[in-house]
């Protein structure tokens, strides 16, 4: 999966971010107009918070409309370092214009002319990083909120910072606001999801965080896709998990003609997007997972008798005797274990009480370790083998799905 020199700089949004680091937040100095002076950053964040965080406006007027009202008497140095931050707040993302992405920052001056407008610093897809939703753009106060918190806390850091360990320290502060309540405390405190931590720990770092700038697209892609990486439940960080669950799957979707878009948008590829995006809540995700591991089961490449080999090149492929297979299919007179179904020697699966997924390496399969199950008794199989080991038992695991079936044939006839 991994590029060692994929050059992420050939997308604008990437080589801006980068100029702006060094320019705005290092130097102190304008990004989107063509000021000159050095800008006081403290100064302006206290006026900020006076006229913008403290000045709230929950009026239904438009953002423009309030924006402009609250700032009408502020300083010059505070409107070019709010123009800033709104422009890199609109930068990175598809959905808003370009035209519009410029207004922003011309809505500040009657000089149109100090306004930086070729497009190197207003664009659309593929030099964007994401299409953001309607969330990010509807929640734009509270998104200038948590831009203004970071970099309020990049600029007050001791000691001086480079480009890189900048960089990397707008990451962490992002980290904490998402996974450790970080930016519920400070100056511009922030009580919502806001997707621009995402992306900005994507700008910062794109080999270590996902284009993703929506928190539940992240939250669905880790629960759908756990069963992926179910041997590694040693790794708690949600990123990490992602990024591992993303290694496994690479090589298993087409890159659709386009190899810079896979890489980039991987989870978002035709071929992948509708396994995920519309499983909105637990039991959907839920469900989804698990027939997406019982499909990767029946579909594991045949080996030798020890099965559960992962072969690691730049995925994760798992094997499975087809000949074991086979003799279990033989043995069980291709009849499910479970409700007893059976249709012409077809439609039957084999369920191996120890899932192939959960071996951290090969070893040798016997026939007492499977089980032939009807596709539907095998997803319940695995349903309820994520509520408990206790269904690694053939025993426990039939009394449990004949139950399950009974309470369904009731419930039906009532």
């Amino acid at each position: 999966m991994e590029r060692n020199n994929f050059g992420w700089s050939r997308f604008h949004a990437y080589r801006v971010f980068d100029e702006f680091v060094e320019r705005f937040v290092l130097n102190r100095k304008s990004y989107v107009t063509r000021h000159d002076k050095d800008l006081d950053f403290e100064a302006a964040f206290d006026e900020i918070h006076s006229v913008f965080s403290e000045g709230y406006d929950d009026s239904n007027e438009t953002f423009d409309n309030k924006v402009e009202r609250q700032f009408a008497e502020a300083s010059e140095n505070s409107k070019i370092v709010f123009a800033n931050v709104e422009y890199l707040w609109a930068m990175p993302v598809q959905n808003i214009r370009p035209t519009t992405k410029q207004s922003y920052a011309e809505r500040w001056f009657d000089d149109k002319s100090e306004i930086n407008t070729s497009d190197k610093f207003f664009f659309e897809t593929p030099h964007t990083i994401a299409n953001a939703g309607i969330w990010y753009l509807q929640n734009k106060y509270w998104e200038l909120i948590a831009l203004l918190r970071v970099l309020s806390i990049i600029s007050s850091g001791s000691g001086a910072l480079d480009h890189v360990s900048t960089k990397r320290r707008i990451a962490e502060v992002c980290y904490s606001a998402i996974y450790e309540g970080g930016a519920r405390q400070g100056r511009f405190a922030v009580t919502k999801v806001c997707g621009v931590h995402s992306a900005l720990m994507h700008l910062s770092d794109p080999e270590k965080f996902e284009s993703i700038i929506s928190e539940s697209h992240k939250k669905r892609i880790a629960s759908v896709f756990e069963h992926v990486i179910s041997d590694r439940r040693d790794i708690t960080c949600r990123e990490e998990r992602i990024r591992l669950i993303r290694k496994r799957l690479y090589d298993e979707y087409g890159d659709e003609g386009d190899p810079d878009s896979k890489y980039r948008w991987f989870f978002y590829q035709d071929n992948i997007k509708p396994l995920w995006i519309d499983k909105k809540g637990i039991s959907q995700q839920s469900n989804a997972s698990i027939v997406d591991e019982v499909a990767r089961e029946q579909a594991a490449l045949d080996c030798s008798e020890e099965e559960g080999l992962k072969e690691t090149i730049s995925t994760c492929r798992v094997y499975r005797s087809a000949k074991l297979a086979g003799q279990a299919k033989q043995r069980d007179e291709f009849t499910c274990r479970a409700c007893s179904f059976s249709f012409k020697k077809k439609i039957v699966h084999v369920h191996h009480l120890d899932p192939l997924s959960e071996r951290l390496s090969p070893r040798k399969t016997t026939l007492d370790d499977l089980v032939t199950l009807c596709p539907n008794c095998h997803y319940l199989a695995h349903f309820w083998l994520r509520k408990s080991d206790r269904y690694k038992n053939l025993g426990e695991l039939l009394k449990k799905l004949q139950s399950s079936l009974k309470a369904v044939s009731v419930g039906v006839h009532d």
